[in-house]
């Protein structure tokens, strides 16, 4: 069995599928820049780990998959031969978070004015000072 660490962007968010015996996966695409061209690697995650932290993401987040990795060529109808590259995601880290919507919550030592000058601090220095 081969291992990869793969990095590059979701194509589209990820879905949540069930197999035919009833167990839960994560499917999704990961886009792979390459200089001016781009890899696509089907991504499927059935671990429990890696599941929940796929399904946070969504198209456009970046993200590293590490996991077992197969490469197949296949020929669609009346095409070139093409490479098919899959990963099955053991581990998966979001390398950048989707903005989420903060409130301002004031709190009475950020938003309280300043009252600065050397007066706000008259107390005496702990250190030896000339």
């Amino acid at each position: 069995m081969t291992y990869a660490l793969v990095s590059g962007s979701l194509f589209r968010a990820p879905e949540q599928r069930t197999s035919k015996t009833g167990k839960p996966y994560v499917t999704a695409t990961l886009k792979v820049k390459d200089g001016e061209t781009s890899q696509w690697w089907r991504v499927t995650a059935f671990s429990e780990s890696a599941q929940p932290a796929l399904m946070r993401l969504d198209e456009g987040d970046s993200l590293s998959v590490q996991g077992s990795f197969r490469a197949e060529l296949y020929t669609p109808d009346g095409g070139e031969t093409k490479l098919s590259l899959l990963i099955v995601a053991d581990k998966v880290l979001a390398l950048r978070q989707t903005p989420k919507e903060r409130s301002a919550k004031p709190t009475q030592q950020r938003d309280a004015p300043y009252r600065g000058g050397a007066a706000a601090f008259d107390d005496p220095i702990p250190f030896g000072a000339p």
